[in-house]
């Protein structure tokens, strides 16, 4: 019976820390009647524990369009994704213009 409780709570821990999260937020308040248009970029940074990203703030909406080739912004995404438990965290910035 308690080598079923000790297999039990593995699983429910590794179900736990295995599980993953994401939202995406949309920028609609920046052009809220604009076409998404033609191009679009992303910028992307993982937070590791909390701690420590990989990139620093450099998934933000300037960073995005640059990667894109995009002067005129007309739509931004946010999308932010967690894995194990909330241990990792990336954070993508998507926009959208011309």
């Amino acid at each position: 019976m308690k080598k079923i409780k000790i297999h039990l709570a593995v699983a429910v821990l590794s179900v736990g820390l295995l599980t993953s999260c994401a939202t995406i937020n949309s920028g609609a308040s920046l052009a809220e009647k604009a076409p998404i248009g033609l191009k679009m970029g992303e910028a992307k940074s993982t937070l590791f524990l909390g701690l420590w990203t990989s990139k620093g703030e450099e998934n933000n909406i300037r960073k995005a369009a640059e990667n894109g080739g995009i002067k005129k912004v007309t739509q931004v995404e946010y999308v932010n994704t967690s894995y194990f438990g909330g241990f990792i965290i990336t954070h993508l910035t998507r926009v959208y213009g011309e």
